[in-house]
């Protein structure tokens, strides 16, 4: 007859109702001598039989983009315009509601073209299908929303689409940012930069503290050129931490984090946790307000490798933002090690390039010295390779400003303005954004017409 269980240690074994189980007894059997030899091989042991035992889970299967016969039209029509609109190396996609038609817009290498005018009552159906396809409230038509689409493309891998609607007068308009088409460069000396720059960022990259910053306009590679840095700097044993807005590509080894504003979980929230992870570089996406950069300082004087981005127009002006932020002139001159600021500026299409005059045009907006300087220029009168645009591609255009000579840190730590900076600099060698885009003209990368983007505001 077995022995009768008393009240205490019936409750002993039993929880109460709601409580989680108590965990079992520790084995007497245990060690607490381990080697680092013997525990790695015990963690390994461990692995094999968990895996033996557990179904793991599978990734997400991604819906492929396809356009089949068998679907619905509305859905045969987004899945075409988004494959037209990949095969033309689109970086946006703009659906617009008129009162007479539904203009379909992509932007490819910077410049919006017109791809197609559909009849307005497409909106309704294509909206709503996009709203599906996002994760949004298809009934909601008097707020703006934001969602994100992902598809399998076959030999492009995963795709994201980044989707704003936007009630207007006429309906809802829909912006599309294509995310993850973007070809990253293996390393620094795929990006472009003259053989001066190309050494001046490679010293920068060798600093184990420190800051680097790229500056530039939205859409002018910043981020390419930041993720090619860290590509190059991703090693098994350097961490490397990022915060973003939002994560474009999937780094390999890099913990990436994407900030959420909306429930306050922003650059410098992200940035005070990242010094509590024990990282060696660190990537903002990017530096607005003195929160952010007072942190980013902080940390790129206290033995961390900080890559940002500050939205100004050159990279003289870029010091003299983050003192206008609130950071000391001496912790900027102290922290910032290489500035590098960029633009893209279409390619001619190689397929109908021809040499071209300059216009009477051109030479009323230009300085004389510039005229001087033009050696040879030409254009692409359009074919079927560039979609008759006489372009296709783009060109990086550098200013590469390194912190580091005495004059230059002097200038900063008194407080110097962009022009007093921009002296310094120049006199120490730097290659203005203007300069460089006129070696691109008289190279016949590019056109006078795009290089005097460039070089009118320059």
């Amino acid at each position: 007859m077995p022995e009768p269980v008393s009240k205490h240690t019936a409750s002993a074994k039993t929880p109460a109702p709601g409580r989680p189980a108590p965990p079992p007894a520790r084995s007497p059997q245990g060690r607490a001598d381990l080697s680092a030899t013997e525990a790695s091989a015990h963690i390994k042991e461990v692995v094999k039989a968990s895996a033996a035992e557990q179904q793991w889970e599978a990734q997400e299967e991604l819906a492929p983009l396809i356009v089949s016969a068998e679907d619905a039209p509305m859905v045969q029509l987004v899945n075409a315009m988004l494959m037209e609109a990949l095969q033309r190396r689109s970086s946006d996609i703009h659906i617009e509601p008129y009162p007479d038609k539904l203009r379909i817009r992509f932007r490819v290498d910077g410049s919006l073209i017109t791809a197609h005018d559909l009849p307005p009552g497409l909106m309704s159906g294509l909206v709503s299908r996009l709203k599906v396809m996002a994760s949004m409230d298809i009934a909601e038509r008097r707020v703006p929303q934001d969602g994100r689409i992902k598809l399998g493309v076959p030999g492009k891998g995963a795709i994201d689409f980044r989707v704003s609607v936007l009630p207007t007068i006429f309906g809802e308009k829909v912006v599309m940012r294509v995310l993850g088409t973007g070809q990253l460069r293996n390393s620094v000396d795929e990006l472009g930069f003259d053989a001066s720059s190309y050494q001046e960022v490679k010293e920068a990259l060798r600093n184990s503290f420190g800051m680097i910053l790229v500056t530039g306009p939205t859409g002018s590679g910043k981020t390419t050129t930041l993720y090619t840095m860290l590509k190059e700097l991703s090693e098994p044993d350097v961490n490397i931490v990022t915060a973003e807005d939002p994560v474009e590509y999937n780094l390999p080894g890099i913990t990436q984090v994407s900030v959420k504003p909306q429930i306050d979980f922003t650059f410098d929230v992200a940035l005070r946790s990242f010094l509590r992870q024990d990282p060696d570089i660190i990537l903002v996406g990017e530096m607005r307000d003195y929160e952010t950069a007072a942190i980013a300082v902080k940390a790129a004087l206290t033995g961390h490798l900080v890559l940002s981005t500050v939205h100004t127009n050159n990279a003289p002006a870029t010091v003299v933002r983050l003192v206008d932020m609130g950071i000391e002139p001496y912790l900027v001159a102290s922290a910032v090690k290489l500035v590098i600021a960029q633009r893209l500026i279409r390619r001619i299409c190689t397929q109908c390039k021809e040499e071209a005059p300059v216009s009477a045009e051109e030479q009323e907006h230009l300085h004389e010295s510039t005229l001087a300087a033009i050696q040879k220029t030409f254009h692409g009168k359009g074919c079927e390779h560039c979609s008759q645009t006489g372009y296709r591609g783009r060109a990086p255009v550098y200013e590469v400003m390194p912190v580091k000579n005495k004059e230059l840190k002097r200038v900063i730590t008194e407080g110097g303005t962009e022009v007093m900076v921009s002296q310094v600099a120049r006199r120490e060698g730097l290659v203005t954004l203007k300069m460089e885009a006129m070696r691109l003209v008289n190279e016949g990368v590019t056109s006078l017409p795009e290089a005097m983007q460039i070089i009118v505001s320059d």
